[in-house]
């Protein structure tokens, strides 16, 4: 008995320091709160692919569209805004391409992206144009986009929220109607015939 326990310990050991599983023992002592947390995580991308939490590419634009617009304040020209606002966030929403087309004098070839992107992209171009043409300041333009841009995504989020508490019912009352019916109206009926049975028995 004591050469099993032994055994077990042994195995154990080696499966925590094993190299391959050195972030086991690093998860292991981890609060319980962020090992649930890094459970859930894992159920959710496994039951429903990449992981969809925090900002979404539309927050991202806006939020990188508010730099622009702070550069823009600080009186740096319009593409070296564009520029710095994209290498300051990795270009993550593709404002280094289109600062680059704004630098060279064309626009044509900078909207790049998915069919969100590229929409907010083209917005975004009209505005740069429209404030070349008329000599509007650029910066409360870019500033009321993004504003724009957060509250459309915040109504599509509220819809997308109302939208899955219907979608929620029809699951719901498939498990729930039957058990309902079994445990409430089945006793009820087989108790009414049965009384009625006896009735018209005697």
């Amino acid at each position: 008995m004591a050469v099993l326990v032994v055994g077990a310990c042994a195995g154990c050991v080696v499966w925590l320091l094993w190299p391959r599983s050195s972030g086991r023992l690093s998860q292991l002592s981890q609060p319980r709160r962020a090992r649930r947390g890094s459970v859930l995580k894992r159920v959710w991308k496994w039951a429903f692919g990449q992981l969809t939490l925090g900002e979404s590419q539309v927050e991202q634009l806006a939020f990188d569209l508010d730099l622009v617009a702070i550069c823009l304040r600080a009186g740096l020209p319009i593409p070296r805004a564009f520029e710095l606002a994209a290498r300051a966030m990795q270009d993550r929403s593709g404002l280094g391409r289109l600062g680059r087309s704004l630098a060279l004098g064309s626009v044509d070839n900078a909207c790049v992206g998915t069919q969100d992107s590229v929409a907010e992209h083209r917005t975004v171009v009209s505005l740069v144009e429209f404030s070349r043409s008329t000599g509007v300041a650029l910066a409360p333009l870019l500033s009321g986009l993004a504003s724009d841009m957060r509250r459309a995504e915040r109504r599509r989020r509220q819809m997308a929220a109302a939208k899955l508490g219907v979608h929620l019912v029809i699951p719901l009352g498939v498990c729930v109607l039957p058990s309902v019916i079994l445990t409430g109206v089945v006793p009820v009926v087989i108790t009414l015939v049965g009384d009625m049975s006896a009735i018209f028995v005697r």
